[in-house]
């Protein structure tokens, strides 16, 4: 068994997190269905199927002996020695990117007048800018940690290095946006093409700079985590082709850096001030782009 696990690690992992996650969540949406008002058991359950990815890496990790998670895995997130250029993209760029895109539809006048911030926020008027740094770092500790040591700390990892950049991103991103449907349904996030399209691209916005640091799992939380903030604070309209466009040609221009950087001789990684970890292979060098 232990061989078996080794040797088809990464598919053990998803169908761990996917037996963990699943139940809870389509339990989580009955009771959601059936009363809206329980607040504290939807939040257990919803949380508990969170946790999924984080489980099954020390499920691996107990059924195989061997230390992915403790040993390898949390070790990838730093934020010493990392370059304050990806930890600002990280942040920053996806919600910039929606804060123009809201900008944009105002200008042409499809939305109205302009409004940034959520309506049921509003009233903390300048006040949520420093709501949102409280919300944005607390919640690191949430759904950032549960997810990204798994699906970029392992799976990407191993996938990138079997198939290469483009393949590796594609099966995680795929199916991250299926995992995610039975916490989303419930709360009226339906899927659409629209919808896939913009998950899909996101994680490979994710996995971009996650690689471009040198594996750095800080730097993909802090990606994930601005999606949250988006979610939460800012008023993102209808669905934005506008916005969708924006962010795949940011994804374009990342892979294009990527690709530059893995054509490099190794051990030049650090000239290019992507982390100074020591990381050479911060960039998969697959065949895929």
């Amino acid at each position: 068994m232990k061989n078996q696990i080794l040797k088809h690690k990464v598919v053990f992992f998803y169908i761990f997190t996917f037996l963990i996650t699943w139940p809870s969540w389509l339990l989580m949406g009955r009771i959601v269905r059936a009363s809206p008002g329980r607040g504290g058991i939807v939040l257990f359950f919803s949380t508990l199927g969170g946790l999924g990815p984080l489980l099954a890496l020390f499920l691996i990790e107990k059924l195989s002996g061997k230390r992915e998670v403790g040993k390898g895995i949390f070790s990838r997130i730093r934020y010493k020695n990392t370059h304050m250029r990806w930890i600002l993209l990280a942040a920053l760029l996806y919600p910039s990117i929606t804060l123009l895109s809201q900008y944009f539809h105002s200008w042409i006048g499809d939305n109205g007048p302009i409004r940034f911030i959520k309506p049921e926020i509003d009233h903390l008027g300048v006040f949520v800018v420093p709501v949102m740094v409280i919300h944005f770092v607390a919640s690191l500790l949430t759904s950032p940690l549960f997810e990204e040591p798994g699906w970029r700390g392992f799976a990407l990892v191993n996938l990138q290095n079997k198939y290469g950049r483009f393949t590796g991103s594609l099966i995680v991103g795929v199916l991250w946006w299926i995992w995610h449907q039975p916490m989303n349904i419930p709360f009226g996030i339906l899927p659409s093409a629209y919808a896939f399209a913009q998950m899909l691209t996101f994680s490979f916005f994710i996995d971009s700079l996650f690689n471009l640091a040198n594996r750095n799992l800080f730097v993909a939380m802090l990606a994930h985590q601005s999606y949250g903030t988006i979610y939460t604070f800012l008023n993102q309209g209808s669905s934005s082709m506008f916005q969708l466009v924006c962010l795949v040609l940011v994804v374009i221009g990342l892979r294009v850096k990527e690709r530059s950087i893995a054509r490099r001789p190794i051990g030049q990684t650090e000239t290019l001030g992507l982390g100074g970890t020591g990381d050479t292979n911060a960039v998969p060098g697959g065949s895929n782009s």
